[in-house]
């Protein structure tokens, strides 16, 4: 298990930075509610290709989001990661209506291989300002 506990000075910023392969279907979203804005900014979100300046067919990247503490106080934050499997509905830049295991089938059309699909991890990052 990670920790997933961040301290930090106000004005200080940080970055969390994840694996992110958009030819899988796999993205990372800051998922609602948002951090406080009192206690942490959120500073958007940069995207880093694996090959370079010239983007090549399959590759991943880096996606990286970027925070800064703003007020004393403690936060907390979710980043959901979606793939092929755990969600549907999304594009590149917007998260899934409802996060969620996969539909089951309908009665009748169940086979061995269509079991539900499993949940979209969900990491939650604590944070406090001193």
């Amino acid at each position: 298990m990670r920790d997933t506990s961040i301290t930090a000075e106000p004005g200080e910023r940080f970055s969390l930075t994840v694996d992110q392969n958009a030819s899988t279907r796999e993205y990372w979203y800051l998922v609602d509610p948002g951090p406080d804005s009192a206690v942490l900014a959120d500073r958007g979100k940069e995207y880093a290709s694996d090959s370079g300046d010239e983007p090549k067919p399959g590759a991943g990247g880096k996606l990286t989001f970027t925070f800064e503490a703003k007020g004393k106080g403690t936060t907390r934050f979710t980043l959901l990661h979606c793939t092929f499997t755990t969600c549907r509905g999304n594009t590149s830049t917007q998260p899934p209506e409802s996060p969620g295991p996969l539909a089951t089938p309908t009665a009748g059309t169940a086979s061995p291989s269509s079991s539900p699909s499993p949940a979209p991890e969900r990491i939650t990052y604590t944070v406090t300002v001193n």
